[in-house]
């Protein structure tokens, strides 16, 4: 009875070693090939990347996986990118965009024109950053924000700010604050820029800060002729409609008043400077708007794109 055991034994021996069976590699349930490894202990760590959407593009993440050696939960293998939660249009909660806001004061009327016109300037001005520098930004959701203002216009212009010790620019910084509130941002803010166009016209006296360019009621107004014009405060004639809002959103970008004369960050937004065309931006404007740290994912969308806040 032993002997026939041990033979039998044997026999079971000989046939799985000649069936050449592979290893199976408990972190994927299959076999390993020639020269494998199972449990690859760099398959198994994943790199945290920051999540400051300023710096870096955002993706969701599965946070646990099975640890096949003790069947538990872990956090220690990394998981695939998943796509944007809709199909199409990206994710507003992912990727920053920038925002067209139209400000309408309490004394003022809402026109629904304008707002169009708001829309469809915006179109073209994402496009006019694409020529200018081989990328442009992504739209918000929607395009334009309407913000019914708290008060009248005369009363931003009048009140002190808290911002400002220049009278002259109380009217940007009450703007800026009421601005800001309602659509839930902060200074500087890491998921959306603003470009903003008051209905009323005070001294066509216009800035950028804050992560945002802040327009007057001319800029808005000059939306209705193609190749329409606005008066700056300074008087030193008429400037391109689009133009002078590139100057602005320039600075949001981190430029300065740098480039030849003729650059939109110069005078070049001028009509008296390029006659009645658009200004452009040099090539070491272009780089450097470019490699700014700052503007690392913030032009990645191509023209007419805009996010989605489904999702």
């Amino acid at each position: 009875m032993a002997l026939r055991r041990a033979l039998l034994f044997a026999l079971l021996f000989a046939l799985t070693a000649g069936c050449g069976g592979a290893p199976i590699d408990a972190t994927t349930g299959t076999t390993a090939g020639a020269g494998a490894t199972t449990g690859d202990a760099a398959t198994m760590t994943a790199t945290a990347a920051s999540g400051d959407p300023s710096t870096s593009s955002m993706t969701d993440v599965d946070p646990t996986t099975v640890d096949p050696t003790t069947s538990e939960p872990t956090t220690d293998a990394p998981s695939p990118d998943l796509p944007d939660a809709t199909d199409g249009a990206p994710s507003c909660a992912r990727r920053p965009s920038v925002q067209f806001v139209y400000f309408v004061e309490a004394d003022a009327a809402f026109d629904p024109d304008a707002r169009d016109r708001i829309e469809a300037f915006a179109l073209d001005f994402q496009q006019y950053w694409y020529e200018q520098l081989g990328a442009t930004f992504l739209l918000g959701d929607p395009i334009v924000e309407v913000i019914d203002a708290e008060h009248d216009a005369l009363w931003y212009v009048e009140t002190p700010d808290g911002i400002h010790d220049d009278a002259r620019w109380f009217r940007l910084g009450n703007i800026k604050t009421e601005v800001y509130a309602a659509l839930g941002l902060v200074d500087f803010d890491p998921s959306r820029r603003v470009v903003n166009y008051p209905t009323t016209r005070h001294d066509g006296r216009v800035g950028a800060n804050f992560g945002g360019a802040w327009m007057d009621g001319d800029d808005l107004d000059c939306m209705a002729a193609q190749g329409g014009v606005t008066y700056p405060f300074d008087e030193q004639g008429p400037a391109h409609c689009m133009g002078h809002v590139a100057h602005e959103f320039g600075h949001v970008l981190g430029l300065d008043h740098t480039g030849p004369e003729e650059d939109c960050m110069q005078v070049g937004f001028y009509n008296t400077v390029n006659g009645d065309g658009m200004c452009s931006f040099s090539e070491e404007n272009v780089a450097a708007i470019l490699a700014d740290p700052d503007n690392a994912g913030w032009l990645d969308a191509l023209p007419g794109e805009a996010c989605t806040s489904d999702g």
